[in-house]
């Protein structure tokens, strides 16, 4: 639907693990979190929530969230605790989530020009709609 904004922030998952990993009917969510640093601090956090196509690249297997599959849903299992080393964009609104050697996820935000394909909710408060 957008593209992403000129002033993303591809650090916005720097030095963050993926927490938890919600699946729905037509929806893909992704927590992630850095580790609190100290007691009382509060945690930073971001979640994607994917409503368009996640392809991804686990332990050299690729595959794709269908969500009429639900067994699409549990190769991304293996991602959760790990840290996240990079985010990349791989077009006008697509970017890729890479987990060192285990492997990627790429949220495609081209599929449909009509509908979102995913937002991002930052620590911040801001929400950004692609």
């Amino acid at each position: 639907m957008y593209t992403l904004p000129d002033n993303f922030n591809y650090e916005l998952l720097s030095g963050c693990y993926l927490e938890m990993i919600s699946f729905g009917a037509s929806i893909t969510k992704l927590d992630f979190a850095r580790p609190q640093l100290s007691p009382g601090e509060p945690t930073y956090r971001v979640a994607f929530g994917i409503e368009g196509p996640l392809r991804y690249r686990i332990h050299n297997k690729i595959g794709s969230r269908e969500f009429s599959d639900a067994s699409s849903c549990s190769p991304l299992i293996e991602l959760l605790l790990h840290d996240v080393t990079e985010v990349a964009k791989t077009g006008a609104a697509s970017l890729a989530i890479k987990f060192g050697d285990i492997g990627m996820v790429e949220v495609d935000g081209e599929f449909d020009s009509e509908f979102e394909s995913y937002s991002i909710y930052l620590a911040s408060g801001e929400v950004v709609v692609v």
